[in-house]
């Protein structure tokens, strides 16, 4: 099977190649090269290093959500050489502006056999820690080769993607040997773990590390420094839709139509999960009888409307952007992508809104709708009718709170990781 999983990856590489040089941009020839496992120099560990520790993680979210974990391995081992890898340039900027005092931040090689051999052997991390679920066949292989003990962190499994893992059980059982432990969020994960051929023997359920990064994470200042940027008086009602998807920002504004109807004052921010797309919301926008304005077009001089539609075209302001929130809405929930993380707002204090589709965080999802705070929608109608009956609630606050509560409740998971990491260490 790794013979067969190698082939297609190595008849797929010109197409990869191809990709990168079309973009006809320095900075992808570069970006080449590291995917291919030429690591400069400047990232690498150097001999001093006695403890290497790697930890990758898929993008943006999943690294927001380890960064209260990472700071602890760090305050840790002071000495250790700290790596954080990613598949994204939004990724990378992310874990640049956030995590400054690690030691290495790079996009991980392609899973190409040579790309994974090179870089394992230039780093030879003590332990190799994926986040969630990055099951990448050859990085773990090689990681094994040269010494890296394997941990998960976060590890959740989701109810989509099991199937796919169930028809290539014989492969993954093997993948899957290359964990000494998989630390995962709920039981639920550790069944379908064991469904993917793991071992039971070596599953924690160690909770979800989002919520301490989310207790830490939330700051009073972050109101006003996003008021301020984005022109508003702080009097407004703020729907903010965080993380949409392709066809929803046009289910968005035909809910905000009827909610106008009722609330004509009410401001929608729009936060699309690819900035990329600004341009057809832009259109979607005004096709729907609104006016757009770009985050990137605000300056103090210009005005901000109940006309208006804020499209938030810009990375890493989307926490700080629910504080200005009334009530949110998740995307990728109204059409069939699994959600996106619920408990950023909720860690505000916010009443939290989502679709159907909310796979990927259904224990984000069980807590707060637990609290009462989480509230799911299925129609741009149920979604209009839903925002008019909380703002005409003397609840809103109530509810948004317990959600709040609830959250700081589960804090706890990133030192039970840290705990883990100390023991295979020593091992």
């Amino acid at each position: 099977m790794y013979f067969l999983y190698n082939l297609v990856l190595i008849i797929l590489t010109p197409l990869l190649i191809l990709f990168f040089i079309s973009k006809k941009k320095a900075a992808n020839f570069a970006n080449l090269t590291e995917r291919m496992g030429f690591l400069p120099k400047e990232i690498l560990p150097s001999t001093n290093h006695s403890i290497r520790i790697w930890i990758h993680a898929a993008s943006v979210g999943e690294i927001t959500a380890s960064q209260a974990f990472i700071k602890m391995l760090k305050q840790e081992y002071p000495s250790a050489w700290i790596g954080l890898s990613t598949m994204t340039q939004s990724g990378l900027e992310i874990a640049n502006a956030n995590l400054p005092k690690i030691d290495s931040r790079f996009l991980v090689p392609f899973d190409l056999f040579f790309a994974a051999r090179r870089a394992m052997r230039l780093i030879q991390p003590t332990i190799f820690i994926t986040v969630e679920t990055e099951i990448w066949p050859n990085l773990l292989k090689y990681a094994k080769r040269y010494g890296a003990r394997i941990l998960m962190v976060n590890g959740r499994v989701s109810v989509r993607s099991i199937g796919m893992y169930q028809k290539l059980n014989r492969f993954f059982q093997k993948v899957l040997s290359h964990y000494e432990v998989f630390s995962v969020i709920l039981p639920d994960d550790s069944e379908r773990l064991i469904a993917m051929g793991a071992s039971p023997d070596r599953i924690i359920v160690n909770g979800n590390i989002k919520y301490d990064r989310l207790a830490h994470d939330i700051k009073p200042e972050f109101y006003d420094e996003m008021r301020q940027k984005l022109n508003l008086t702080g009097d407004e009602l703020i729907l903010v839709a965080g993380s949409t998807r392709e066809g929803e920002e046009e289910l968005l504004l035909q809910a905000l139509s009827k909610i106008k109807q009722k609330f004509p004052e009410l401001l929608l921010i729009i936060a699309p999960r690819h900035i990329q797309r600004e341009a057809e919301i832009a259109k979607t926008i005004t096709e729907n009888g609104f006016k757009p304005v770009m985050r990137t077009e605000i300056t103090e001089t210009t005005r901000i409307t109940s006309e208006h539609v804020i499209v938030l075209n810009t990375i890493g302001e989307l926490f700080k952007v629910y504080s200005l929130a009334t009530i949110a809405f998740c995307g990728a929930s109204l059409v069939p992508l699994g959600g996106q993380n619920p408990l950023e707002p909720a860690a505000w204090g916010k009443v939290v809104l989502y679709g159907p589709s909310m796979e990927d965080f259904l224990d984000a999802k069980a807590l707060l709708e637990k609290a009462g705070s989480g509230i799911e929608i299925t129609s741009p109608d149920q979604l209009a009718a839903t925002v008019i009956e909380l703002l005409q609630s003397d609840q809103l606050t109530h509810l948004g709170s317990a959600g709040q509560q609830i959250i700081q409740s589960q804090q706890g998971s990133s030192a039970r990781n840290l705990e883990l990491v100390k023991k295979i260490i020593v091992r």
